[in-house]
């Protein structure tokens, strides 16, 4: 018990002291805008809606009360409409960089074609990338990996591709 409340305890000061400023460092203006050229001529050859949401630290309030990162996607997921797109293929990769966690989390429309394990590969280029301090080369190798995954399960029809969530990535 005692070692878990220190844990709790360290990782509340890791989100106090993980400032917007270290997540704009890691992911400058170049980089997202990079990310975004990605995520717009991805889109444009599948039906999934892709969004990218980068948050320095979690509200204290939620870390005090031992919110996780999963949680907190999926409350963002919810919070961003990602979860509403008509037919329902929203797609968010979540990266914490204080906690150094990333989530994925798709919706229904594509979990059901989709094996859960294509997932993990997405989220393994992203972690292996960082681990190396190479965040945008990480960022576009998920994408065109999520690209393909889009691509082969729910490929784009024609005259049919209406862009409902922005492609800018999001700093919170």
């Amino acid at each position: 018990m005692n070692t878990m409340r220190r844990r709790d305890i360290s990782r509340f000061f890791r989100h106090l002291g993980t400032l917007h400023a270290h997540a704009r460092w890691l992911f400058p203006p170049r980089t997202l805008d990079a990310i975004e050229a990605a995520i717009r001529t991805s889109e444009a050859a599948h039906r999934c809606e892709i969004r990218f949401v980068i948050e320095a630290a979690m509200p204290l309030r939620e870390v005090w009360y031992g919110r996780t990162c999963r949680q907190r996607a999926q409350s963002l997921f919810r919070h961003l409409h990602i979860g509403r797109t008509e037919a329902h293929t929203g797609i968010l990769i979540y990266i914490n960089v204080a906690d150094r966690d990333i989530e994925l989390i798709a919706d229904r429309a594509i979990t059901e074609t989709v094996e859960p394990g294509a997932w993990s590969k997405v989220v393994e280029l992203l972690s292996q990338g960082f681990r190396q301090q190479q965040y945008l080369q990480s960022a576009l190798a998920a994408l065109a990996e999520l690209h393909t995954i889009a691509v082969t399960h729910l490929p784009a029809r024609a005259g049919l591709q209406v862009n409902e969530l922005s492609d800018r990535p999001l700093m919170l």
